[in-house]
């Protein structure tokens, strides 16, 4: 009886079933045959000749970056207008709080470079807005993916009534500031923070396509926001725990679909804020 086999055959573009580009592999290795009997029986060639004749153009998909908010302060301070805190793709270890007084009314206006203390998120009560910006980027990528936020946090009371949104922006290295905002989480959609503690994993942002140079930097964004279908309170709060350990309460990041890479902190170039 005729001993059966099963074949791998390149298609006219020399691909295979698994996504690998054999383009010049040679002739007689076109048609790869398996052996089906006895059980280890191995390729008809090599492993390592095998290996040393292929041309790999393995299609390797970017990994997801998750940008990590810190309490150390940024060497990226150019005023006392806001509080600069880092962020970078270093896991944090032990959980610190950022923490917005409400006002009364519907919230609206809060975004860079308000100065308004119920608009952007302070790390006290009352006190200075909050910006995170990340090391400079080691190298250029262009950010378009989805960005998925994971932020932990909670509200003093059931009346206040409170939300978040976030924004990523654009730190250009060769103008030293903002040069250009990446989008801002869409408003409404979710319900207003528990008074427990708890992970906020919506709403994702597609952000404008921007290209980031080597030495750029992300800056990040938290603002203060009404729930949905609820009017924020006065006289409450709400609490942003972050720089935490792995999946614990404080385990605050935004997730990006791109793989980005950063350098050792540096301040590479006078920053200016907002740039015009």
């Amino acid at each position: 009886m005729r001993s059966q086999k099963s074949e791998w055959k390149m298609s006219s573009r020399g691909v295979n079933r698994r996504g690998i580009c054999f383009s010049s592999v040679s002739p007689r290795l076109r048609s790869l045959r398996l052996g089906s009997g006895q059980a280890g029986q191995a390729w008809l060639l090599s492993p390592v000749s095998f290996l040393l004749s292929l041309c790999l153009c393995v299609s390797v998909a970017s990994a997801a970056t998750k940008v990590f908010l810190h309490d150390a302060a940024s060497p990226i301070a150019p005023d006392s207008t806001y509080l600069y805190k880092k962020a970078d793709a270093t896991q944090g270890s032990a959980k610190v709080t950022a923490v917005i007084s409400t006002v009364a009314g519907a919230i609206s206006g809060q975004f860079w470079p308000s100065t308004n203390a119920a608009h952007i998120l302070t790390k006290t009560a009352g006190g200075t807005p909050t910006v995170w910006i990340s090391a400079p980027l080691s190298s250029g990528v262009t950010v378009s993916g989805t960005i998925t936020p994971n932020l932990w946090g909670l509200e003093s009371a059931n009346q206040c009534n409170c939300g978040a949104r976030y924004e990523v922006l654009r730190w250009d290295v060769s103008v030293g500031g903002i040069v250009s905002s990446l989008g801002i989480s869409s408003d409404g959609g979710l319900s207003e923070w528990s008074t427990n503690a708890a992970a906020r994993t919506a709403p994702t942002l597609t952000p404008t396509s921007t290209a980031f140079n080597a030495g750029d930097r992300i800056v990040i964004l938290i603002y203060n926001d009404d729930g949905n279908g609820v009017t924020e309170a006065n006289g409450r709060n709400w609490t942003l725990d972050y720089d935490a350990g792995t999946g614990v309460d404080g385990d605050t990041y935004l997730s990006f679909t791109e793989t980005i890479s950063f350098s050792a902190e540096s301040n590479n170039a006078p920053a200016k804020g907002m740039s015009q």
